[in-house]
């Protein structure tokens, strides 16, 4: 009941932002019917941003549809209900999933700190995720007639907001708990999302994620592990550095644009009581106390999709510059604690 009523109120508070939102807008175009001040409010009458207002780094950002944002909030009835319906319909089917899963056995809620359980890849993974879903809902609000500067800080706070309920949530699990650092770290990729908008610099900064099934390229999975969510010895968290736009002018001519350069981080082969059996190849030691596994450090060449793949329709450009989150295998060189420089030329392969 308790888990329930947190839920509910959590999705409230979302909700509840984006109504007082609506009501400001439908108060101010009520007031401009008064005045003879609006003639329409035809969704093409709005005023939309200049398209420059779209740059990002050294190219432009784009939206699903391919329509420029409004200015100012006009909420789009039908686009309105079918996100918040459709936010509304993944988020129970999540729920239940994770309730047979990583939340099956459940106990109080109770608080616990543990930064060292995965090596710190799951902290990479909350940064991740709080950017990446901040990015999404920036983009849906966007659709449904939401302002740009506002579907910015919307975005972020969907982000922090879902992810803080899974926190909650977590803290319910016999095997998990409420960790303050992950709501820090949470809260950290959101508030990136929103600064990259108001410090330019901060473009050049690409947060990207990659996962694969560690025993598809000669390494164990965490143990134990219910899914690709929790098995972390598959999870490789990179930081992609536009180095085109971060160069001199001089120098722009000496690389190609959509080349970058990735440093990335993984905590491989992790377990919690000593391996039983290690292939010769397989690293694993107890890096701390009740905790063995292989951590790497990785440089990686990268690609800007944006600029590397070709223009198409509205939402194949979309589409391409939501794939840019992701890091595809490249030459890389790995490094660590226990193992000999690696060079890969498709990583992490």
């Amino acid at each position: 009941m308790i888990i329930g009523k947190m839920t509910i109120r959590l999705i409230l508070l979302l909700l509840s932002v984006e109504i007082l939102v609506a009501e400001n807008v439908i108060a101010d175009n009520s007031q401009k019917d008064l005045k003879g001040e609006a003639d329409s409010y035809k969704v093409y009458d709005y005023k939309r941003i200049d398209s420059m207002e779209l740059k990002f780094s050294d190219y432009k950002r784009v939206t699903i549809s391919g329509e420029l944002p409004f200015k100012e909030t006009h909420l789009k009835l039908f686009p309105s209900l079918a996100l918040v319906g459709g936010t509304a319909g993944l988020f129970i089917l999540q729920h239940n999933y994770q309730l047979n899963s990583i939340w099956k056995d459940k106990t109080n809620f109770r608080i616990i700190e543990s930064w060292d359980y995965a090596l710190y890849t799951d902290k990479f993974g909350h940064f991740w995720s709080g950017n990446f879903i901040s990015y999404l809902y920036r983009d849906l609000y966007q659709e449904v007639g939401i302002s740009k500067e506002s579907s910015i800080w919307l975005g972020g706070l969907t982000g922090l907001t879902y992810l803080t309920y899974i926190e909650i949530m977590d803290g319910y699990g016999k095997d998990w708990g409420f960790e303050p650092s992950d709501f820090y770290f949470d809260m950290l990729g959101s508030l990136f999302f929103v600064s990259q908008h108001y410090l330019p610099i901060l473009q050049n900064i690409t947060p990207k994620a990659m996962y694969f099934k560690p025993e598809w390229h000669g390494e164990l999975s965490r143990n134990p592990s219910n899914n690709f969510i929790d098995n972390y010895s598959g999870q490789t968290f990179f930081l992609s550095f536009n180095v085109y736009n971060l160069l001199p002018k001089d120098l722009k001519k000496y690389w190609v644009d959509w080349l970058e350069i990735s440093i990335g981080y993984s905590a491989r082969n992790l377990s919690y009581s000593k391996p039983i059996a290690i292939n010769e190849n397989i690293n694993s030691y107890e890096v701390l106390p009740g905790v063995w596994g292989s951590p790497r450090f990785i440089i990686a060449l990268d690609y800007n999709l944006v600029k590397m793949l070709p223009e198409g329709p509205p939402f194949w450009n979309w589409f391409k510059q939501t794939l840019n989150y992701i890091k595809l295998p490249s030459p890389a060189l790995e490094v660590g604690p226990g193992i000999k420089p690696r060079f890969k030329i498709v990583y992490p392969f």
